[in-house]
């Protein structure tokens, strides 16, 4: 079992409550939601903070500073594509049943625009 951290490297500005965080962005994932919640915890995020909780997009936005106290912290670093990749899998593997219907729903133009956003729509 494992917590994963992309390299998406995207600069943005995201609303905190009152303030806004400038940064660059990445993800980070884990095999199952209690690891991500953990690592949470390590690196100070709040728990509230994971996006899509239960589902297999469930992640954390982290910052640069953050990416690094996470890999410090022992997860390990991959692509934006092979996280994407591998959060498929392991919610596929773990939800049979419910994995069926986001198969059917996802096309191949669906999945390209997930690998790499650059796909024209």
């Amino acid at each position: 079992m494992a917590v994963y951290v992309d390299n998406m490297n995207a600069k943005a500005d995201v609303p905190n409550g009152a303030k806004v965080v400038r940064g660059v962005w990445c993800h980070m994932t884990a095999d199952t939601s209690e690891e991500l919640l953990v690592m949470a915890d390590k690196i100070g995020m709040r728990r509230s903070w994971v996006q899509y909780p239960g589902t297999w997009k469930e992640h954390f936005d982290v910052t640069l500073s953050k990416r690094k106290l996470a890999v410090s912290a022992g997860a390990l670093e991959v692509s934006m594509r092979d996280g994407v990749i591998a959060s498929r899998q392991r919610w596929e593997a773990a939800h049979p049943e419910a994995s069926r219907g986001l198969i059917a729903r996802l096309t191949i133009h669906d999945e390209a625009q997930i690998l790499d956003p650059s796909t024209p729509t």
